[in-house]
C-alpha cells in the first residue's frame, strides 16, 4: 500500500481541534461491532492522541469488521449520532505498513459513515484506544485502491452529543413553536407575523461551559422562513454539525451556514443549551427566519 493512500472519511468534520462538550446520550450497543481474532492481535504502545505506533502479525485477514478496545478510557460512552474528536492511523493489513502520519479530526457517527465505522466506534468511551480490523470490501470504502484488509487505530479524545441535552425551559409568547422528535431534532412552527427586530428565547438550559466571544461553537441548527414556512437550512438534514465562530465583527467559519446577526444571541449561553433565535428580513429581500440552535460543544478561543 502506498503512503499516499487517499482517505475518504467524507462524513467527518476534518478539523484538528478539541473542545468542551456536553455528555453524549446513553448508547444503544445492539449495533456495536465485536472484538475478534484479528483486532485482538493489534497492539499499540505510542502516546495517546499522537501516534499509536501499532503493530500486528501480518497478513491480517478479517472476515468481517472487528474492533477491540486496546486501552480503556474513563470518559462518557459514545452512541450513534455523536460527533467524536479522534486521532486515527491507518495500516495495511496485508503488510503491517503504516499508510502515513496520524490524522486528527471530527467524525460524525451516522448511518452514512463509510466502512461501517459507526458500528466500530459505537459504545466506546472518551479516552479509549480502539483497534479496528476491516475486510477488503469495507477497506475499499475507507481508502481508495486498498488491495486487501485495513487496520485503523482510533484514539478517542472527546465526544459531542447529537442534540442539546439541557433542561427544558418554559415557553415564551410571541415566538414560533418548537417540538422535538425522539432524537432531539427540532421542528419549528411559524404561527405569527414576521418580526421587526431580532430576539431570542431559551428552549433548553445546559450546564456546560459558557460561550464567549472568539470561541468556535459546534452546533446543530435549523432555519425556517417566515415567508414560505419551509426549512431553509438544516444541519440535521445534511447529517453534519457545524462550527460557528463567535465574532463581534460578523466573521463566520468558512463553509458554514451561520446566519449574520446570530452571534450576540449565542454568546453567554452554555453548552447543552438550545436557543430559538428570530431574525428579521434584510434589506436585500431575504425573508425573516426562525432558527433553533443546539450548542453541542465549545472550542475555546486560543
Amino acid at each position: 500500500m502506498r503512503s499516499s493512500l487517499a482517505l475518504t472519511l467524507s462524513a467527518g468534520l476534518l478539523l484538528a481541534l478539541a473542545g468542551c462538550s456536553a455528555s453524549p446520550a446513553a448508547a444503544d450497543c445492539s449495533t456495536a461491532a465485536s472484538s475478534g481474532g484479528s483486532s485482538d492481535l493489534v497492539s499499540a504502545s505510542g502516546d495517546f492522541g499522537v501516534d499509536p505506533a501499532a503493530t500486528f502479525p501480518s497478513p491480517l485477514v478479517p472476515k468481517q469488521l472487528e474492533r477491540t478496545v486496546i486501552t480503556q478510557g474513563d470518559g462518557a460512552e459514545i452512541g450513534p449520532g455523536s460527533t467524536v474528536d479522534v486521532t486515527y492511523s491507518l495500516y495495511d493489513g496485508e503488510t503491517g505498513q503504516s499508510a502515513g502520519a496520524p490524522n486528527t479530526g471530527f467524525i460524525v457517527l451516522s448511518d452514512s459513515l463509510q466502512g461501517d465505522l459507526t458500528s466500530a466506534l459505537t459504545c466506546t468511551h472518551v479516552g479509549d484506544r480502539v483497534a479496528v480490523a476491516l475486510p477488503n470490501e469495507l477497506a475499499m470504502q475507507i481508502a481508495a485502491g486498498a488491495p486487501g484488509s485495513l487496520v485503523m487505530v482510533f484514539d478517542i479524545r472527546n465526544a459531542f452529543p447529537q442534540a442539546a441535552d439541557g433542561a427544558p425551559q418554559p415557553g415564551q409568547s410571541g415566538f414560533p413553536s418548537v417540538v422535538h422528535d425522539e432524537n432531539g431534532r427540532p421542528g419549528i412552527g411559524i404561527n405569527g407575523p414576521a418580526p421587526d427586530e431580532a430576539k431570542s428565547a431559551l428552549i433548553k438550559k445546559g450546564d456546560g461551559d459558557e460561550v464567549v466571544d472568539g470561541d468556535q461553537v459546534l452546533v446543530q441548527s435549523t432555519g425556517v422562513s417566515y415567508d414560505t414556512r419551509k426549512i431553509t437550512t438544516s444541519t440535521w438534514e445534511s447529517g453534519t454539525p457545524q462550527l460557528w465562530l463567535m465574532s463581534e465583527d460578523g466573521t463566520k467559519t468558512q463553509g458554514s451556514s451561520q446566519p449574520a446577526g446570530i452571534t450576540p444571541f449565542l454568546v453567554g449561553q452554555t453548552v447543552g443549551s438550545e436557543v430559538l433565535v428570530v431574525l428579521p428580513g434584510s434589506g436585500d429581500g431575504a425573508s425573516a427566519t426562525a432558527y433553533v440552535v443546539d450548542i453541542l460543544g465549545v472550542i475555546p478561543a486560543s
